[in-house]
């Protein structure tokens, strides 16, 4: 395949920029950056670390349940952190904090069946490393485990940012079980696992862990890397691979793999049999510890079964090296890179769009102007045609479509909210402006966690509030109304009437059409419109 890509100063500037970005949106918990701070002491204060996770109690359960794993294997029960740290060490303990004190925010943009794949390789992978860390190194498994669990994390990253674009590559590489990383690379100039490293790096992770993850899989360069993270980067690519093995079905690297091990620590069949075996169990007990669910599929074994069927059948019609696995993933990389334009365009867009708000905010004077509150009645919408969707409007649809596998999932209500500003006469560029920066500043007042504004126009915008029922909705577009039309009024020089359509699904159904919110929300819009005052209309959708 080919593998032409940016020059390495163009690739550079490119995820240097994306790092700025992504850094700015996704901040590590103060947990976390607090142990970073006091484990980077020569002397350690134990009871201070241990104060300081003990203000979350959600995360020192999920540490105990993990630490009383078959993972660790300790010869006795653990039942709190004094425990922990006595027979964990602070290393141990420390790892595993930062391991599950990722910002929420990278998983509030993803899609269930997106999350699942994503923690279905992440635990694959991190278990594998631990074992193969303390199987085939005969070294403690600790920095293995913890790199593992961090390498993916640019994936969240890409979901999150560049939204659907990047969610339909990712489909279309689960689909067709390429290469992840090596699609990345000729798509964008650079794969998600570069941009993990310096996210992890920005935060101020271990150097050995950001150093090993940002190490090219090549098992020849690999092989010369003589450094304590040259032998973790080994320990991630073999462990990388084998959790695309068993996790992602991808049988074509079962050749890779067992050549790449031999190279690096002698593994054969029959050791990578029995690494396989004890894999399974692990990674099960570790997802049901945590609460997470997992992509369903066979046994581990069976797969490794299938893998080495395949091999020996190549081998009887195929002379020499050459897999004919690889050969099909490769024709499926080129034809997909075909499909790539969406995505590269969606990376310039990010790139070259503002990060903040640069204007000078518009001061707000305390009149208050009282919308009226309207509502429809009830019906069921049909779902619209996903075809049909015009382009200004996919970023939207998008986001739709991952509010409400979410909101499915966690069992809660979506709405989602239109605003537009209309203005007596034709608004010069300069009003344009300037109603899209009060809308800004409005849209950001609205205080529902989760919550995503889209800018559909510069008198428009779009809210999806996941968790806000119908009348919570009503209530942030009544208030937004009064700031817009507030900072109107106070620009004396502009007269405008600012109208919301709100559109509300108590619980989505597991077919519900995301689309129907958006439709729903543009026919309240066009009610409150037609009553030349500010007016909220709402409506719920069955």
């Amino acid at each position: 395949m080919s593998t032409e890509v940016q020059s390495d100063s163009s690739k550079t500037k490119t995820l240097d920029e994306m790092v700025r970005r992504a850094r700015s949106l996704y901040s590590l918990p103060a947990i976390a950056a607090e142990v970073i701070e006091l484990t980077g002491n020569p002397k350690v204060d134990i009871r201070a670390l241990k104060d300081c996770i003990e203000v979350d109690p959600a995360l020192t359960a999920k540490i105990l349940r993990v630490v009383n794993s078959s993972l660790f294997g300790l010869s006795r029960e653990v039942s709190d952190l004094n425990q922990a740290i006595a027979l964990l060490g602070i290393k141990p303990l420390k790892l595993l904090v930062l391991g599950f004190s990722l910002p929420a925010e990278l998983f509030g943009k993803v899609a269930r069946d997106q999350l699942d794949w994503y923690w279905t390789t992440t635990l694959s992978r991190a278990v594998a490393a631990r074992e193969i860390s303390e199987q085939l190194w005969q070294r403690p498994g600790d920095d293995a485990f913890l790199a593992g669990l961090l390498q993916d994390i640019g994936v969240l990253v890409l979901l999150g940012e560049l939204q659907e674009p990047y969610a339909q590559f990712l489909g279309r590489v689960i689909d067709e079980r390429m290469d992840l990383q090596q699609v990345e690379v000729v798509s964008m100039g650079f794969g998600h696992t570069e941009l993990s490293a310096a996210l992890l790096e920005h935060w101020k992770m271990p150097e050995l862990l950001v150093g090993a993850i940002s190490e090219r899989r090549d098992s020849r360069l690999l092989k010369q890397k003589n450094t304590q993270a040259g032998e973790l980067a080994r320990i991630l690519h073999l462990a990388g691979l084998l959790a695309e093995l068993v996790a992602q079905r991808r049988l074509g690297v079962l050749p890779e793999l067992l050549e790449t091990g031999e190279a690096y620590c002698g593994l054969d069949k029959a050791r990578l049999n029995e690494l396989v075996a004890s894999l399974q169990p692990k990674v099960e007990q570790l997802a049901d510890v945590l609460s997470l669910d997992l992509c369903e599929g066979d046994d581990y074994p069976s797969i490794v079964a299938e893998a080495h069927s395949q091999m020996s059948q190549l081998a009887e019609r195929v002379a020499g090296a050459l897999n004919e696995i690889e050969v099909a993933e490769d024709q499926a990389c080129e034809g997909m890179l075909e499909d790539a334009t969406d995505l590269r365009r969606a990376v310039d867009d990010f790139l070259h769009s503002p990060a903040v708000v640069c204007n000078e905010p518009i001061s707000l004077d305390e009149n208050e102007q009282t919308a009226e509150i309207g509502s429809l009645s009830s019906v069921p919408i049909p779902k619209p045609d996903s075809q049909q969707v015009p382009k200004g409007l996919r970023g939207l649809a998008a986001q739709l479509t991952l509010a409400v596998g979410r909101c499915r999932s966690m069992r809660q209500p979506l709405s989602v909210v239109l605003f537009e500003v209309e203005t007596e006469t034709e608004p010069s560029e300069r009003d344009e402006q300037l109603i899209s920066h009060v809308l800004d500043v409005a849209c950001r007042e609205v205080d529902c966690e989760g919550m995503t504004v889209e800018v559909l126009a510069p008198c428009r915008r779009a809210i999806v509030l996941p968790g806000c029922e119908r009348q919570e909705a009503v209530r942030h577009s009544q208030s937004t109304i009064q700031v817009v039309e507030t900072a109107l009024a106070g620009l004396q020089t502009l007269e405008g009437v600012a109208d919301a359509g709100v559109a509300t699904v108590a619980l989505p159904s597991k077919n519900f059409p995301p689309l129907s919110l958006l439709e729903t929300a543009e026919r309240c819009l066009s009610a409150a419109q037609t009553n030349g005052a500010s007016v909220v209309k709402s409506l719920e959708v069955y």
